[in-house]
């Protein structure tokens, strides 16, 4: 009987042996990303951006290209004792004028907002009335311009001084339909400005730092800083068929290889339509590793072509792709 058994349990542990184990697979995630890019010879003020020498901004740190693109451009300073403040609150009023130097509206005349608590010796007086005249803060009996300024108000803020567009695409945790800052997270999200904390919350109401301010106003003013699949345009050709070839530089500006990336695109040169494709097109056999760029050509059909107008650093770029990547 125990030989039997030990007979039977030999032949059981030699089916279970090759048994072939069966490994799950990576899960695979789709990614999107609308945006607006603007030419090379713009974008190459990044490249260009001088390096900064903050006594509390080492080289390694993780918001360092962001400051120094910010610095070199004339849109954010240091202090006087050498440090740039990095973990130091923002405030209404510094975030007023940052994004009016961004603008390059902190010069304009305004008429005076009427706010009790920004008299016009305020050293952020004007930048605060031309924002105001333009309808990006709202006129009131107080602006409290040495209030913290939060996640939320920044989204807004952002999102109307620079007129990003949005689409609800993104949930987080902490930011509901009903909430009124929700369509200016979506517009952010949307535009790959934020992606929120790696738990899924926004947190609206946390205050932000000079650092985390830096970062979203460079998000905001240059592609390159932007999570997502990104896009440049860097030179068009009209064919003898009719049909508008586009050079494209992409990147990936995410943690992941990224594939099947699929591209829709609206060029604009002087500020006229050039071309709009009508639907999103894969780029076959591109993979991009974490953080490279490579540049790739696209085609507008000759229905798509509106115009044809002589490439110049005018152009400017809007962009939806869409991509997958394992995880």
């Amino acid at each position: 009987m125990k030989k039997a058994f030990k007979s039977l349990l030999m032949a059981v542990l030699a089916i279970i042996l090759f048994i072939p184990v069966a490994v799950p697979s990576a899960a695979t995630f789709e990614g999107s990303l609308s945006g607006k890019s603007t030419s090379m010879d713009e974008q190459a003020n990044y490249e260009a951006a001088a390096s900064t020498s903050f006594r509390d901004v080492p080289s390694t740190y993780w918001a360092k290209k962001e400051i120094d693109y910010l610095v070199k451009n004339g849109i954010i300073q240091g202090y006087k004792n050498g440090n740039f403040g990095i973990k130091d609150p923002v405030t209404r009023a510094q975030a007023a004028i940052i994004v009016a130097r961004a603008l390059g509206i902190d010069d304009e005349y305004a008429p005076n907002p009427g706010f009790r608590d920004v008299p016009t010796t305020h050293s952020a007086y004007n930048e605060i009335a031309v924002l105001t005249k333009y309808g990006i803060f709202s006129k009131g009996t107080y602006f409290k311009p040495n209030d913290k300024l939060t996640r939320a108000q920044m989204a807004k803020i952002i999102t109307e001084s620079f007129g990003l567009d949005y689409k609800s695409t993104t949930s987080f945790k902490d930011v509901k339909s009903s909430d009124w800052f929700y369509k200016y997270v979506q517009a952010l999200a949307y535009n790959g400005i934020t992606k929120g904390d790696s738990k899924g919350y926004f947190l609206p109401y946390q205050p932000l730092t000079r650092t985390e301010f830096a970062v979203f106003m460079a998000r905001t003013l240059n592609e390159q800083f932007r999570s997502g699949v990104q896009a440049t345009v860097t030179g068009t050709q009209l064919l003898s068929d009719g049909r508008l070839k586009m050079n494209v530089q992409l990147f990936n500006n995410t943690k992941n290889e990224v594939f099947n990336i699929k591209g829709k695109y609206e060029l604009y040169i002087n500020g006229k339509l050039v071309a709009k494709s009508t639907s999103l097109r894969e780029y076959k056999n591109v993979v991009l590793k974490p953080n490279e760029k490579r540049t790739v050509e696209f085609y507008f059909s000759p229905s798509e072509v509106k115009q044809n107008i002589k490439f110049n650093s005018s152009a400017e770029l809007f962009f939806e792709h869409q991509w997958y990547y394992y995880q």
